[in-house]
């Protein structure tokens, strides 16, 4: 009984925390800001970890945009109005040519990148880089690469954002968070831990149960053990398997995690196929309901009788 409820206990576990870090995914935000909103008013629902990225930038950067350019800006001097339509216009030629960073140093989250290992730059960035030169940009990249911009204290970012016509708040509005670049050659730590414990309990269960079954022992705790583990590799395998990732190099599937999930599945399923046939099979024998016996006894003189008795149980 003791060891079905730890059998039991790692099914769950291993079920919650893969759960759990596909919903943490699906929570993070395209911007620290205003979250997701673009696309919920675009489009009428929330992003999915399925979304096109390069989709998902755009109408971010296409709604912040537009809510910019109708904000009340009367308080702001000539020149900050200049200059605010300005980074404004840059701002439009940037997510129209649909040339964003990514996040190759973070693959369980999202999150900002200045300028990538590629040479690609984020949309503030961008704006830095045509108003005050690459240099200056990438100045701010080798201290701030992956930080969100309200968090960057530094007087230079500070003197362009007051001469920018934005406020720091609209420029991280701007500022959007990148999701994993996708990868062929990635498993994520929990999955890896998950998959190693299941993978190590099946094969376990499955040697006991070969062993039981080659010699015909009656007992049921190991392959009901089986069942519960071999349903559980399954359904990690099952939910960790991974969708195929639209970007502009085209379809790209995570190769490593499908392939453990095929092993899990694979081995989930002749868990689970062995303890049945295990359970099935090593059934105690029913016992007899009718007896008989022959047997021998001495007789008055000296002689020896048979005997026949016959036994019915009821």
């Amino acid at each position: 009984m003791k060891a079905s409820k730890f059998i039991l206990t790692i099914f769950v576990l291993t079920i919650l925390a893969s759960y759990n870090r596909k919903t943490n995914e699906n929570n993070q935000t395209v911007n620290a800001v205003i979250g997701d909103i673009s696309y919920l008013q675009t489009f009428g629902q929330q992003p999915t970890n399925e979304t096109d990225e390069n989709k998902r930038l755009q109408t971010h950067l296409m709604y912040v945009e537009t809510l910019l350019r109708n904000k009340d800006v009367s308080s702001l001097t000539v020149e900050q109005k200049e200059n605010r339509f300005k980074n404004l216009d840059l701002l439009n030629k940037y997510w129209a040519a649909g040339m964003f960073p990514k996040n190759y140093d973070y693959p369980d989250q999202r999150i900002p990148c200045f300028i990538d290992k590629d040479g690609n730059i984020c949309a503030v960035g961008y704006l830095i880089e045509q108003t005050a030169g690459r240099q200056v940009a990438e100045e701010i990249n080798s201290k701030f690469k992956y930080e969100y911009l309200l968090a960057m204290n530094d007087q230079t970012i500070d003197r362009w954002v007051q001469a920018s016509g934005l406020t720091k708040e609209e420029c991280a509005m701007i500022q959007p968070a990148y999701g994993p670049a996708p990868t062929d050659n990635y498993i994520s730590p929990a999955y890896g831990v998950s998959s190693s414990l299941m993978g190590g309990l099946s094969l376990s269960l499955n040697t006991i149960n070969g062993i039981q079954l080659s010699k015909g022992a009656n007992n049921k705790t190991v392959p009901i053990l089986g069942l519960i583990s071999g349903a559980g590799q399954i359904t990690l395998g099952t939910i960790n398997y991974p969708k195929e990732q639209r970007s502009i190099n085209g379809i790209l599937v995570n190769e490593s995690q499908r392939n453990l999930s095929l092993i899990n599945i694979g081995l989930g399923t002749s868990t689970m196929i062995l303890s049945s046939w295990n359970l099935i099979t090593n059934r105690k024998p029913k016992e007899k309901s009718l007896s008989w016996n022959l047997y021998s006894f001495p007789t008055q003189d000296s002689n020896m009788g048979l005997g026949f008795s016959l036994k019915k149980r009821l």
